[in-house]
């Protein structure tokens, strides 16, 4: 009995490491895309809050559980001024923060080839997963998913003031098909198809 809650308890801070090594980073290389798009703008911090000081600061809830407990989850997305951002920005930003998902799935999986360390290699293969996860299910255009903003570039005016004021059944809408076990049941070949990704960038003869 001990056993199995050390080992509960090991996999549980093994996810929440990783979680925090895929959602943290992923903003700052999205700052760091944006600021070398459009430069240091007076009015940046205003429309994007950029990056949060504590490493928990995109830490969401629901979307650890469903890390741990289906390999697939998302964090929490980063505050935006709709009304005041212009839709190319937004459509970037967007896209930045997926982008900063693959590129860390390949950081973490080339990082891991060359640890010595059980602990870290798992840390990073675990860390290399998820991100890649992370980038494939931000592709999904619902709220707060990074895709459902960059489809923002493309409405119309009201359909772009429904959006925002609607935004909040999207969540709503995901957690729906959570508890009625549709989204693991989508995501699950997905998930297969990552970890053989991962596991060819980590493990492969290349």
């Amino acid at each position: 009995m001990n056993q199995l809650i050390s080992s509960l308890l090991k996999n549980v801070l093994y996810g929440f490491a990783a979680y925090i090594l895929i959602s943290w980073p992923r903003e700052l290389l999205r700052c760091v895309f944006y600021r070398i798009s459009f430069g240091r703008e007076r009015t940046t911090n205003k429309l994007f809050p950029f990056l949060k000081k504590s490493l928990i600061g995109y830490v969401d809830p629901i979307g650890v559980l469903t890390f741990l407990f289906f390999d697939f989850g998302w964090t929490k997305p980063p505050l935006v001024d709709y009304i005041k951002v212009r839709r190319k920005k937004l459509f970037l930003f967007s896209l930045y923060g997926i982008l900063a998902s693959f590129l860390l799935g390949l950081i973490y999986g080339m990082a891991s080839r060359f640890s010595n360390s059980p602990i870290l290699f798992n840390l990073l293969y675990l860390s290399s997963k998820w991100s890649f996860t992370l980038g494939v299910i931000s592709l999904i255009p619902f709220p707060p998913l990074d895709s459902s903003r960059m489809v923002l570039a493309f409405l119309t005016d009201k359909s772009y003031e429904w959006y925002i004021k609607f935004q909040f059944y999207g969540i709503l809408f995901m957690l729906g098909l959570l508890v009625l076990w549709i989204l693991p049941m989508i995501m699950h070949p997905l998930v297969i198809f990552i970890t053989n990704v991962t596991n060819f960038i980590v493990f492969g003869n290349w």
